[in-house]
Parts: C-alpha cells; sequence; structure tokens
C-alpha cells in the first residue's frame, strides 16, 4: 500500500476507496478551477466593454472642448467687433458649459480610477488563480504516485494480475 504523509508528520496507508475519494475530489476542484476561469474571462470581457466606453466618451469629452474652444473663439471675435465685451447671458452660458465640463472631467478621472482598480483586481485573481492550479497540479501527481504505489503493491501480494495494467482515467 502507498504511504502518504499526514499533515502532522506520521504516515498513513491510502485505501482504493481513499484514492478514488481523492480522484473524485480533484475532479471537483478541476471543475470549480474552470468555472473560476469562465467568470475571470467574463470579467476581463467587462472590463474591455468598460475600457471602450471609456475611450468613447473621453473622445466625446475631446469634441465638446473642441466645440467649445470653437465658441469661445466665436464669441470673442464677436464680442470684440461689437462692443468689446461678452454679453452677461453669453458668459453665464459659458460658465455653465465649463462647470458641465469640470464635472464630466471629474467623472471620467472616477470612471479611470475605478477602472485601474479592477485591472488590479483581475491581476490578483488571476495570480491566486494560477497558484491553485499549480497546487492542484501537484495534488494531482501525488494522487497519481500513490496509485501506482497501490497497484505495484497488490500486484506484488498477489492481489491483482500484471495485465489489470490500465490507464489512468483523466477528468
Amino acid at each position: 500500500m502507498s504511504q502518504s504523509h499526514t499533515p502532522w508528520g506520521g504516515r498513513t496507508a491510502l485505501s482504493s476507496s481513499q484514492v478514488d475519494e481523492l480522484e473524485k475530489a480533484l475532479r471537483a476542484m478541476e471543475t470549480k478551477l474552470a468555472e473560476r476561469e469562465l467568470a475571470l474571462a467574463e470579467a476581463a470581457n467587462k472590463l474591455a466593454e468598460k475600457e471602450r466606453e471609456l475611450a468613447e466618451t473621453e473622445a466625446l469629452l475631446r469634441a465638446r472642448e473642441q466645440v467649445t474652444a470653437a465658441m469661445r473663439q466665436k464669441i470673442g471675435r464677436e464680442a470684440a467687433g461689437a462692443s468689446g465685451a461678452v454679453s452677461k447671458e453669453e458668459a453665464e452660458a459659458l460658465k455653465e458649459l465649463r462647470e458641465e465640463m469640470e464635472k464630466q472631467e471629474q467623472s471620467l478621472k472616477e470612471s479611470r480610477n475605478a477602472l485601474k482598480e479592477r485591472e488590479e483586481f483581475i491581476e490578483q485573481s488571476e495570480a491566486a488563480l494560477f497558484q491553485k492550479m499549480q497546487e492542484q497540479q501537484l495534488k494531482e501527481s501525488e494522487i497519481e504516485q500513490k496509485e501506482e504505489d497501490l497497484k505495484r503493491k497488490l500486484r506484488q501480494a498477489g492481489l491483482m494480475g500484471a495485465e489489470t495494467k490500465e490507464p489512468m482515467e483523466k477528468a
């Protein structure tokens, strides 16, 4: 029988039912891993969509700034040609437009910060997922080795024929 180290340092023999249970647990972990990878891919797609929306908003903001600049130039030319000053209504309209643009700029900055936080979270999640995958592969290798050891010992004891050597099923 295969020997395995317990967490407290001793050795324990694994029965075939224990090996089967470990394989089932491993398959369940693989399923969870696949689900998490799918969720991560969905999150990446959502992030890409948000990035596109953010880029569109930035382009819109730049266009509005250009329109505003053009309006300012036009108003400046008209004011210089007429009386040399901007009317009260025009000044108020420009002030409101500037305030709206500042609000949009602040909103854009907040969106960028949120996007940066999401990217950091995704990077952390990917790193944790990769580490768990490595741990799972290590456990799988240990289980395969234990199964091979168990089969070898059963053959040595005469409880299992040499011809019953079957390949491991991959989940």
